[in-house]
């Protein structure tokens, strides 16, 4: 099994989420760009059987969508979030 820091989805998911870049973006925009980032990276890698890329994204959009409700639980936002996490680390 591997953890999150091993997975390569997580890894594009919190530089996303770090960035900055989405603090004042709609959190559909983020998922849409994480997944859009990472599906480049598989089908250029060429792991991806093209017969099943439409059933590989629906799953990518619900896995990003899962993965960031639970990282900015109890936040109003990803702007929040961060300006929180921001806080703390300083």
């Amino acid at each position: 099994m591997s953890t999150p820091v091993d997975d390569p989805l997580y890894q594009v998911f919190e530089e996303h989420l770090h960035s900055g870049m989405y603090d004042e973006q709609a959190a559909e925009t983020f998922v849409r760009d994480v997944v859009d980032f990472y599906w480049a990276k598989l089908v250029k890698s060429g792991h991806v059987p093209h017969r099943m890329h439409e059933m590989l994204k629906v799953d990518l959009f619900q896995d990003v969508q899962d993965m960031l409700r639970a990282k900015i639980y109890g936040h109003y936002g990803i702007g929040e979030y961060n300006r929180i996490r921001r806080k703390k680390s300083a």
